[in-house]
């Protein structure tokens, strides 16, 4: 019989190459000594059908939680040994750090995962009814040609599995992500939380460019007829004081805490982020830094949506000298739409019909005028239109009314019962209340003047006309907060835990894992609505994205080997979970693979 190239059979140089290359030290057996547990290196042979002993080294003495600390003489006769940690694993020890890696760094990817699944014990089982959804969405939707195309092969499969470990796992840390990786069916092999580090610092911010350059391309050539992107910005609070883009500010959510803005901009075809961009200052150069970009990423044929924050005078210059369309929320309080305002409230209080929007439930009215700028090429002033599309919701003005009134009694029976105000008393003090000799005093006038504002809204753009048509794009800028929502509730981006150096790789693999998730939540909505046009309830879809990917994860892959073959295959995916797969578009995996 041919003798395998063990690491017992070799001299101490090559066994610690042996060592450093598979990550393993073994066979080990545990010896007790006194209540001291120590890890044995070893080697037996069998001659005239005796066992014998050809050596013993100690390698180190076990710990309670089963990591070793490599004792000298060990460490002498394997010296690059030092730098590395150890835990033992069944009959083997696990090298981690240093210059130990867990498999041999082969090229390409597809054979170093070979190597990685013929490591695997006999019935070994991988997690992968989850990661295997999320894998061939990134097929699906091109996000794995990207990401290879740019970061290369080996570098693409980890990000693409830190992506899916974020998406399918709400709440992880990224250190966890050698446990995972370990247990799961991935693109990549198992690798350490050093590894995990090192790779976010190695993303570079040219790459993320190139990256996102070829996101926007994608999205231009899938988006039939004219493209609307919705951009807005939201704030991660971080436990680091010391990253430079982190401050502190208004945060809606933990105002004790230092903050990241971030700027992100939302395909809303396929609901999809598109580019982000980690803000610094105020919030208020937010949408500069990112046309800044946007020039640069070559979007001048697309349509930003936004909200009224971004409806200064100073950006919509911008928008002009960018080439840029828009449909913006704007304030009521702005000049250019003052006079607007005031011409149109009385005509919209007692319209008809011929203004009724009954899609929306509202009235409308569109004033078509013209925006002078400067362009920034020519230095010559130029006019381009501008619509100002002015609606009034009777409900929501109802609403209004109702609410401020009931809040204004509770402020004036304060007042004449002297009780302590709140902050939020204060402000109503100043809007509604007028200071005599004998005190506060509600104002007839100042209320007369807010009631004309209430129920009143207004959205601004230079390519759409059609009030109705403006509106209804406005209302699909919801799925950006849909993002946002996800990016922090089901992608681990509420709080920030990292190093500056590894700040850009951390919010691009979270920036990953939010397209992923996205993307399937999409798929989920189109189903439904395919659906209700079929006029058929199905039992097979689950309520959302976290209940597919909870119950996808109990689905296992396990390794079937033998002296013949190596192959794997997969545990039966319920009939639920077929169907719920074929309603998503999703390939049902063969059952066996070689």
């Amino acid at each position: 019989m041919k003798e395998t190239n063990h690491p017992t059979n070799m001299d101490s140089k090559t066994q610690e190459q042996c060592f450093l290359e598979t990550g393993f030290i073994h066979p080990v057996f545990v010896k007790n000594n006194h209540g001291i547990r120590y890890a044995i290196f070893y080697k037996n042979r069998w001659n005239n059908n005796k066992c014998e002993k050809v050596f013993q080294k100690t390698v180190g003495r076990l710990l309670e939680d089963d990591s070793i600390e490599l004792g000298r003489r060990f460490l002498a006769e394997y010296p690059a040994l030092k730098d590395c940690k150890a835990k033992l694993v069944g009959r083997k020890v696990r090298l981690f750090g240093g210059v130990a890696c867990p498999l041999p760094p082969l090229v390409p990817n597809a054979e170093q995962r070979k190597a990685f699944l013929d490591e695997l014990d006999r019935d070994t089982r991988l997690s992968a009814g989850a990661s295997y959804v999320l894998w061939e969405i990134a097929k699906q939707n091109h996000l794995q040609a990207d990401l290879e195309a740019v970061f290369g092969k080996d570098r693409a499969a980890y990000l693409l599995s830190l992506a899916i470990f974020f998406a399918a796992d709400p709440g992880a840390v990224a250190s966890e992500f050698e446990i995972y990786s370990a247990q799961t069916w991935l693109p990549c092999t198992p690798t350490t939380s050093q590894h995990v580090s090192d790779l976010f610092e190695q993303v570079s911010n040219p790459e993320i460019m190139s990256f996102l350059r070829k996101r926007l391309l994608y999205s231009q050539l899938e988006t039939k007829g004219d493209v609307y992107w919705s951009f807005d910005t939201t704030s991660i609070s971080s436990y680091s004081e010391t990253i430079r883009k982190v401050a502190y500010g208004y945060s809606k959510e933990n105002s004790e805490l230092p903050q990241l803005n971030l700027g992100l901009i939302v395909s809303e075809y396929s609901g999809e982020p598109l580019y982000y961009k980690v803000l610094e200052g105020s919030l208020r150069l937010a949408l500069r830094q990112m046309l800044a970009d946007a020039a640069d990423l070559g979007s001048s044929q697309v349509n930003l949506v936004m909200d009224r924050a971004f409806s200064s005078p100073t950006l919509l210059d911008r928008l002009y000298e960018q080439n840029l369309g828009f449909i913006c929320g704007s304030k009521t309080n702005l000049n250019y739409c003052k006079s607007v305002l005031s011409s149109f409230e009385p005509q919209l209080r007692f319209a008809g019909v011929d203004t009724f929007l009954e899609e929306f439930g509202v009235q409308a009215k569109t004033s078509s005028t013209t925006w002078s700028y400067r362009d920034p090429a020519t230095g010559y002033l130029e006019t381009r239109p501008l619509y100002i599309h002015v609606y009034l919701d009777p409900a929501r003005a109802a609403t209004e009314n109702e609410s401020l009134l009931r809040q204004i009694k509770k402020v004036q029976d304060k007042l004449a019962e002297k009780i302590a105000l709140k902050d939020s008393d204060k402000d109503l003090i100043k809007r509604f209340f007028i200071k005599s000799s004998q005190g506060w005093s509600y104002s007839p006038k100042k209320w007369e003047n807010k009631a004309h504002s209430l129920g009143l809204f207004v959205l601004v753009s230079n390519t759409v006309g059609s009030a109705n048509e403006a509106l209804r794009i406005y209302r699909q800028r919801d799925i950006i907060e849909k993002n946002f929502n996800n990016l922090k509730e089901r992608c681990s981006g509420r709080r920030m835990r990292c190093r500056e150096r590894a700040l850009e790789g951390k919010v691009f693999v979270l920036f990953l894992s939010l397209i992923l998730l996205m993307n399937l939540k999409m798929r989920f909505t189109l189903a439904k609505r395919t659906e209700a046009k079929l006029d058929a309830s199905s039992k097979y879809l689950p309520n959302d994205t976290p209940d597919f990917l909870r119950m996808m994860g109990a689905v296992d892959v396990t390794s079937r080997k033998s002296d013949e073959e190596n192959s794997f295959y997969w545990a039966l995916i319920p009939k639920k979970l077929r169907a719920t797969m074929e309603a998503l578009k999703i390939a049902v995996p063969p059952r066996f693979i070689t």
